[in-house]
């Protein structure tokens, strides 16, 4: 009897580690397998959307530069050699600043277009973060375009003028904006 005794006081434990075992190796598998998934998913649509912030703040300053350096410049010197003998190149920086401010105005929408798939996996703070990012660029946007409606205004001695404090003080919030979004991330993925 006490042989029968020990032998199944071993096969229990034996059978019972053998069915839990796996399946406690099955379970965290799948959990770090999920967890690895997850962790994919987020830094991928986490890295699309930096480079949509990017884009946000970028484009248009790069459109803006690229006009004020070629277009009103060449504009400029058509005016002053026709010296008011043709309207043409006054037409034609109209036309061309018609044009900036449509591809400034498209290229935000398609950039915060861009955010939409971010909403779904982040949290209410990077969320909150971003709208203020979004918010202040769209500020940026609409000043920097009511800029170039008074470039007639323009002191071309000093053309940093246009742009009020506020904008400057929006700008560098923005920047700050953009690295605690950053921060907010890295935490949210667990790096650092």
């Amino acid at each position: 009897m006490e042989l029968e005794a020990v032998i199944q006081s071993a096969i229990i434990p034996t059978i019972v580690t053998a069915i839990i075992g796996p399946l406690i190796f099955f379970g965290l598998r799948r959990w770090d397998e999920k967890n690895r998934r997850n962790f994919e998913i987020r830094f991928s649509e986490y890295k699309h959307y930096l480079k949509a912030l990017e884009q946000i703040s970028s484009t248009s300053h790069a459109q803006f530069e690229e006009f004020m350096t070629e277009t009103y410049a060449k504009c400029l010197s058509e005016i002053l050699a026709s010296e008011g003998q043709s309207s043409d190149p006054v037409i034609r920086l109209n036309e061309e600043l018609n044009h900036l401010m449509a591809g400034i105005r498209t290229s935000f929408s398609q950039a915060t277009g861009e955010l939409n798939g971010l909403r779904l996996v982040c949290s209410d703070k990077l969320q909150e973060l971003i709208n203020e990012y979004v918010n202040i660029q769209r500020k940026l946007m609409d000043e920097s375009c009511a800029v170039l409606r008074r470039l007639e205004q323009i002191d071309l001695a000093d053309p940093t003028s246009m742009f009020s404090g506020e904008m400057k003080a929006e700008g560098e919030r923005s920047q700050k904006l953009f690295e605690d979004i950053v921060r907010q991330m890295r935490s949210e993925l667990k790096i650092g």
